[in-house]
């Protein structure tokens, strides 16, 4: 008998339960507001998804900026080495033009 009873407050919570869900859903300002806050949450995602590409796009941009400083680093450096190489060459030639 206990065990019947607790089913029956079982089944009047599910039903007390289903005729709020019944008043909400007929409720005009709740399925607007259900509408405004869905309409809401869609704008959110398109902007997330386009701020998503934005990023991307500057995320490969600063990569290819970065190889391109990184080359120039490197061209700077094989620069300054043929210039000292160079300055080497006409040191050396001097200094035979002198001995000679």
């Amino acid at each position: 008998m206990a065990a019947d009873a607790g089913r029956r407050l079982d089944v009047a919570n599910i039903l007390s339960f289903g005729d709020d869900l019944v008043g909400v859903l007929l409720d005009r300002k709740d399925g607007e507001s259900l509408a405004q806050a869905y309409d809401g949450a869609r704008m959110l995602r398109s902007a997330c998804r386009s701020e998503s590409g934005d990023l991307k796009l500057q995320v490969k941009v600063y990569a290819v900026n970065t190889a391109v400083s990184d080359e120039l680093d490197n061209l700077d450096l094989q620069r300054a080495s043929i210039e000292e190489k160079k300055d080497a060459v006409k040191k050396k030639e001097k200094d035979m033009l002198k001995a000679q």
